[in-house]
């Protein structure tokens, strides 16, 4: 599965089946019921378009079952 992934240098988007879940602390709801993961994505490849590896936060990605 693709996700969808933003340089932070360059501000650009790319997208990359090439990543690992790392921290994974499970499903959390905040106070309203919103459930998120608690966990980070760390690309295994180098980025596109800065060459640095990103790890990012997974609230901070697009959901790709959405449409």
């Amino acid at each position: 599965m693709k996700f969808s992934f933003m340089c932070p240098k360059r501000n650009m988007r790319f997208e990359s089946a090439d990543f690992r879940i790392t921290e994974n602390h499970g499903v959390i709801s905040d106070s309203i019921g919103n459930k998120t993961l608690d966990a980070k994505v760390e690309l295994n490849e180098h980025c596109p378009f800065c060459g640095e590896k990103h790890v990012y936060h997974a609230t901070e990605l697009s959901c790709p079952f959405e449409t």
